[in-house]
């Protein structure tokens, strides 16, 4: 049985990144849970000399970013420093907290196309305080293979029998998929997971239902798969998982389960709990 559209909204930009930045969650789609945020960025030009996202802090989630264009260096007050290229996968468990910058202190000697996602993923409440970890997987890592006639690529969880090797603390999963024109293809979701479909470029719609380019779709937790029919060459990406249903309380980067764990995480950054960067 296929889940069901139950909303459809186009992402605006973002309010605090400017144009180039458009807010998928929570602004089009409140949340997929356990995802509670989705950034598009670009695509855009980084100009030699340009400086990235400096650093800021984070606390009680897994921060995601995945480039479709582009080159992206990752340093974190925990020592981790990586350079991360398009197909790339970085992922950040922020846990108790800690402080990153993305795209800052580059040797880059000509301008560079830019295009990619940033996810946050709620950690589960017994998660929230573990210590933080961040881990680079290259795109070499990550199941890429065809089905349906499509090209798909698993960056969390599993489809078709392919395991992506990211070891999401929340049951959540990530799955690109880049389809020909006048095709279909059916993806298989489980009943009772959470399930959106954000498009990136192309023309598609299920059962009936059209998207336009930068629109996500919410879909129902009832039903197994979800189909998707392609009028165009299209790209896409499908996310969602178990709900964790457990409180969601926000405060600019911190993601927590109560005020008093916001508090908490405020004064930690504030008391140089996080390190420094």
């Amino acid at each position: 049985m296929n889940k069901n559209i139950i909303s459809i909204h186009k992402a605006p930009n973002s309010r605090s990144m400017g144009p180039h930045v458009k807010q998928v969650i929570p602004s089009a789609l409140e949340h997929a849970d356990p995802f509670v945020f989705l950034d598009h960025f670009g695509p855009m030009v980084k100009q030699v000399g340009e400086q990235g996202v400096p650093p800021h802090p984070h606390a009680g989630i897994a921060t995601v970013t995945y480039l479709f264009e582009g080159r992206n260096r990752h340093q974190d007050s925990y020592g981790h420093d990586a350079i991360i290229e398009a197909g790339d996968i970085a992922w950040m468990q922020a846990g108790k907290g800690i402080i990153h910058s993305e795209g800052m202190n580059e040797n880059q000697t000509e301008p560079m196309q830019m295009h990619g996602l940033q996810f946050w993923i709620s950690l589960p409440s017994k998660d929230k305080f573990i210590e933080p970890q961040f881990y680079h997987y290259p795109s070499a890592t990550l199941p890429s293979f065809e089905e349906q006639g499509a090209k798909l690529k698993v960056l969390c969880g599993s489809f078709f029998g392919q395991t992506s090797p990211v070891q999401s603390l929340s049951p959540a999963y990530i799955l690109e998929v880049k389809t020909k024109a006048n095709s279909e293809i059916e993806i298989p979701i489980p009943e009772g997971n959470t399930c959106g479909v954000y498009l990136i470029s192309g023309s598609i719609s299920s059962d009936g239902t059209p998207f336009n380019v930068g629109e996500i779709a919410g879909f129902t937790e009832t039903g197994n798969n979800i189909h998707i029919e392609s009028n165009t060459e299209s790209h896409f990406i499908v996310l969602g998982g178990q709900a964790l249903n457990e409180p969601i309380v926000a405060y600019a980067s911190f993601v927590m389960n109560s005020k008093e764990q916001i508090m908490q995480v405020i004064h930690d950054y504030q008391d140089g709990k996080m390190g420094q960067l």
